[in-house]
């Protein structure tokens, strides 16, 4: 399922890789996420799907940070459908459930990367059945 992405991306808090309808995101240890970073990370977005409806999984593989009022700026970011967070840990999968109630959209935990795509590719399916495309 997973093809090769079109682009990575790899800036001193954060590795991305971007696929066609969805970007999977690994914060580096140790980060602190705050509103530079998303602001930093919506710009890369921006420059690669140019508003494009994508869907963001957020890949949890090391220890880090994330403010989670962060997730009510991206709330409004018409493009993202959804968020999964892929967790490593129980500990991980905890707090992405408490993230998630900060985030006004779809957002889901998962255990397994490939969960999580088959998730965001249902939820670009559904969009595009919505929008007639």
């Amino acid at each position: 399922m997973k093809k090769d992405p079109f682009k990575i991306i790899h800036l001193d808090f954060i590795y991305l890789e971007l696929y066609e309808d969805f970007v999977i995101s690994t914060i580096q240890e140790g980060v602190a996420f705050d509103f530079p970073h998303l602001a930093k990370f919506f710009e890369v977005l921006e420059n690669n799907y140019n508003g494009k409806p994508i869907v963001s999984i957020a890949r949890r593989i090391y220890d880090y940070t994330v403010n989670p009022t962060c997730y009510m700026i991206a709330s409004n970011k018409l493009n993202i459908l959804g968020i999964a967070v892929v967790c490593t840990s129980k500990s991980a999968y905890e707090t992405a459930l408490f993230e998630k109630k900060f985030y006004k959209n779809t957002y889901e935990p998962f255990h397994t990367l490939e969960e999580a795509m088959e998730w965001s590719s249902d939820l670009i399916e559904e969009y595009n059945k919505n929008a007639g495309l």
